[in-house]
């Protein structure tokens, strides 16, 4: 379990065209230890990403990662 002292947060509500597949895409990318924890929630259109980092630099880190992955499923929707 993470020790959630002394931790940075970030919440991240996500508008989704397919909030399910942005989940499903996410979720292999999740590797929650000691210096980071991750949860992500579907309420649609919306994905709700809980991110929790010893180091801020880890929180940048996940964000950018996620909001490029939910991005590019937004995309590809918008060709279907």
């Amino acid at each position: 379990m993470v020790n959630e002292s002394k931790m940075h947060e970030l919440i991240m509500r996500l508008k989704c065209k397919n909030p399910e597949a942005a989940k499903l895409s996410l979720e292999p990318d999740i590797k929650n230890s000691e210096m980071l924890h991750t949860e992500i929630k579907i309420d649609k259109p919306f994905i709700e990403i809980n991110v929790k980092a010893k180091k801020l630099g880890y929180l940048k880190a996940v964000m950018n990662s996620y909001l490029s992955i939910v991005d590019l499923l937004n995309e590809i929707e918008d060709i279907k």
